[in-house]
């Protein structure tokens, strides 16, 4: 279900699934991984930090990266948030 998400809901337009650049990070190796912020700060990319992530996108923003990606809250299910973030798990 994640994976069909990732297609589905344009994930695939901004973020790789292979480390190759792109407008947002790549989901690669993502799951468990240090991130530095925009504000200096860095966080692991756990499931709480990837929930906020795709409801509030803005929260913790990625270096390098632009304050581009919209908000899904209210446009995704709680069980679809848990299946694109159990698909990211599994890109390693």
């Amino acid at each position: 279900m994640g994976k069909k998400l990732y297609v589905s809901k344009a994930c695939n337009t901004c973020h790789s699934l292979d480390g190759s650049p792109a407008t947002g990070p790549t989901w690669k190796g993502l799951y468990d991984s240090k991130r530095t912020l925009a504000n200096g700060k860095s966080v692991i990319a756990d499931d709480n930090y990837i929930r906020e992530s795709i409801v509030n996108p803005h929260a913790k923003l990625v270096a390098g990266y632009a304050a581009l990606m919209p908000t899904y809250s209210g446009l995704l299910s709680d069980r679809e948030i848990n299946a694109i973030i159990e698909f990211i798990k599994g890109i390693k």
